[in-house]
């Protein structure tokens, strides 16, 4: 069944060597029952083949919980696993990995068996997983400028300072704009002073998780190409500040410095969210060709950039942003299994979702849809608010809090405001003691000036 599944879904065929056959199918009318339980199975790898996690999850674990002396059970909860993992689900994914492997105890699994691959998974984060690990427990991460960096007489005590405060990770800039490059050995773009060289295993000894932060949408680590820019629409043919993301030939460099940056043992990404408006004004002549092919020409729009349907436009142009990194996600796993992708996003994000998507791309569900991870971060305080830190975020909180998905993918961003390394480790530990016995998302100190 899930051979010819992948004959229907598109993109479906490079993954199909990777996974262990699935049963062969019941045909049609020869049992109810056992038609029923395909048909379930069917529209589960429909979902998972069209990267809809949450929903892949939800059915095979329908099944599996129907269905407990299934001929088929051990395929579901293999793909049970599978969603759980790509939706970035790890604790989840090694429950089920590990009900697979011991429903086939206390005899060796068989080559070949759901049970022998979900054995050889566990093995593998087994081997690559560390007390670093960003999908295990709750995070306090800290993102600071590279500035912070260049002023702290001693790197390696303070480190072991924000540690002992109770910070789990560090989110370091890797992108420069002064002077232009990247903190990392990379031959996609130049390199500045390879800070990560020193801070990640310093990093690692203290158990916490280093992710390494990159500006995708205004690169100014890089020399862009001129034909990756966008165009305003209606601008006279005014290039805009930001590159086209969906642009191939820059969606491959993005990719060759992410797999540099991986080589120095990071433990995840995170993409910068876009400083300028404009998002659904901006188009170019590739992304124009490729919303066409997939949507056709408007007949009112001939003479018009971008279409008059600009919802349509900034919504597709988001998902197949959000699909790239998605994709640049499991090729990274590869060779990190725990690896996370996290996306920054303004609070806007969340308390207008049609204003952020047109103003800025961003999608809160559709990127944890795509089992990434969103990262709130905090916006500029006002100063008859200067008193209440924390106010803006507990109103993010309270609106999440009637959305529908894992926690585990939410990041929730405070601004801290220290001006030097000894202030910033007395604020972080205020700021965390605050915090002390809240469950929830996990926690972003912010020691920066907030996204416009």
């Amino acid at each position: 069944m899930f051979c010819a599944l992948c004959m229907i879904f598109s993109g479906c065929a490079g993954l199909a060597h990777q996974f262990p056959a699935s049963s062969p199918s019941v045909a049609s009318g020869a049992d109810p029952a056992l038609d029923a339980q395909a048909k379930l199975l069917e529209s589960a790898y429909r979902a998972y083949v069209q990267e809809r996690y949450p929903l892949a999850t939800v059915l095979f674990q329908r099944f599996v919980d129907s269905n407990p002396s299934s001929p088929r059970l051990s395929e579901a909860r293999w793909w049970l696993a599978r969603s759980n993992e790509e939706r970035g689900d790890l604790p989840a994914a090694l429950s089920v990995y590990r009900t697979v492997v011991g429903a086939a105890l206390p005899s060796v699994p068989l080559a070949g068996t759901y049970a022998f691959h979900a054995l050889n998974r566990l093995d593998t984060f087994r081997r690559s997983f560390g007390s670093t690990s960003l999908l295990e427990r709750r995070q306090v991460a800290l993102w600071l400028p590279n500035q912070d960096w260049l002023t702290a007489p001693d790197v390696e005590l303070w480190i072991a300072q924000l540690a002992d405060a109770g910070v789990t990770s560090l989110i370091f800039e890797a992108g420069a704009t002064g002077p232009m490059g990247v903190s990392g050995h990379t031959t996609k773009a130049p390199v500045v002073a390879d800070r990560l060289k020193a801070i990640v295993p310093v990093a690692h000894a203290k158990g916490m998780a280093v992710l390494a932060s990159l500006n995708l949408h205004e690169p100014g680590w890089m020399t862009a190409n001129p034909e990756w820019r966008t165009v305003i629409a209606n601008g006279m043919g005014q290039q805009a500040g930001s590159v086209d993301i969906l642009q191939p030939e820059y969606q491959r460099a993005v990719g060759d410095v992410a797999q540099d940056l991986l080589r120095t043992d990071i433990d995840g990404l995170v993409v910068e969210a876009r400083r300028a408006r404009g998002f659904a004004e901006e188009w170019s002549p590739i992304s124009r060709r490729l919303f066409e092919g997939m949507f056709g020409p408007s007949l009112d729009s001939r003479d018009q950039p971008v279409s008059p349907d600009a919802w349509r436009w900034a919504g597709w142009k988001t998902r197949t942003y959000l699909g790239f990194l998605a994709q640049l996600t499991r090729q990274l796993r590869q060779t990190r299994p725990g690896f996370v992708t996290a996306v920054a996003v303004h609070e806007q994000a969340v308390l207008s979702p049609a204003e952020a998507l047109t103003d800025y791309g961003e999608d809160l569900l559709e990127t944890k849809q795509r089992g990434l991870h969103v990262i709130v971060q905090p916006e500029p305080i006002s100063p008859e608010r200067l008193n209440e830190p924390g106010a803006g975020m507990e109103r993010v909180r309270q609106r999440l809090a009637l959305t529908s998905g894992d926690e585990r993918q939410l990041w929730m961003g405070m601004a801290l405001g220290a001006s030097d390394p000894a202030s910033l480790v007395a604020a972080v530990q205020a700021s965390i003691a605050a915090t002390v016995g809240q469950a929830g998302p996990h926690l972003l100190l912010m020691n920066g000036p907030p996204i416009p």
